[in-house]
């Protein structure tokens, strides 16, 4: 049997990496993850622009997610 172990972080930790990056002062750092902080910038974006077409369940899964991610950043 074959397992990998995906070690890539979620968004929701991304974001608290480059929050204590950002409240530390470390910005040579924040400069270097900043292009992943605009990747999520933007998904936040599209996100926004297709809800409305989502199905209710879909809509659910969001929140699910939302909620999961934001529960990651402390916020």
């Amino acid at each position: 049997m074959n397992m990998q172990v995906d070690l890539t972080p979620s968004w929701g930790e991304v974001g608290t990496v480059v929050r204590r990056l950002a409240m530390s002062g470390e910005y040579v750092a924040l400069r270097k993850i900043w292009p992943e902080a605009a990747k999520a910038f933007a998904a936040a974006q599209a996100l926004q622009e297709v809800l409305p077409s989502l199905t209710d369940n879909q809509k659910l899964l969001v929140n699910k997610a939302m909620a999961l991610e934001m529960s990651k950043q402390r916020c």
